[in-house]
């Protein structure tokens, strides 16, 4: 018995340092960004705001919006049903870079009922992102303490722009909110 034990225990270790995530089938990304891109997606031009972001005038802006954006890491809680996503984009950059986004959520049927964007990284090339980003998306899932990877903390090592000391997410609003005046606001559309 005990010899038994000492040959299961690598493949149990092995187990437990599985990759927590993994990329959803086609229809369940499609789903789900469709469910997420007016909160993670930029405002439409020409008048959108976000007390008006919903209205189907600005479908078709969403709808192509949603195709520029790739889930690369998907987990669902067992016990909470809460989900978990790194949502990813190319950023602007001479070289191809991307920028993602851990997210975790709360659906009761189609509504959302919570919706955290826990972090975003720098924008990195694929490789790079693809490492970094499992990584961070691991801690968050588990709830793990993300603050060493913040800008003020990493040094010379990029891993999370935002949240920073300036700019943090509003759950309530389910935006990027920045501390203190803020100096483009005069240059804001107003909501009406």
């Amino acid at each position: 018995m005990k010899y038994a034990l000492l040959i299961l225990l690598p493949f149990l270790f092995a187990a437990c340092q599985q990759t927590i995530g993994k990329k959803p089938d086609e229809a369940l990304e499609r789903q789900t960004l469709k469910s997420i891109i007016r909160y993670i997606g930029k405002l439409p031009p020409k008048g959108a705001t976000h007390d008006n972001k919903f209205a189907p005038a600005f479908d078709e802006y969403y709808d192509q919006l949603a195709t520029q954006h790739r889930i690369d890491l998907y987990h669902q809680d067992a016990k909470t049903g809460d989900i978990y996503l790194l949502v990813s984009r190319i950023a602007p950059s001479l070289q191809v870079k991307r920028v993602a986004t851990g997210i975790h959520l709360r659906m009761a049927g189609d509504s959302i009922t919570y919706y955290n964007e826990v972090f975003r990284t720098w924008k990195m090339p694929e490789a790079e992102l693809s490492k970094k980003g499992s990584m961070l998306f691991a801690k968050m899932v588990k709830g793990e303490d993300l603050t060493p990877y913040y800008p003020q903390n990493s040094g010379k090592e990029e891993y999370v722009e935002f949240p920073d000391p300036k700019v943090h997410f509003d759950t309530q609003k389910r935006r990027w909110v920045m501390e203190g005046e803020d100096p483009l606001e005069e240059y804001r559309p107003t909501t009406q």
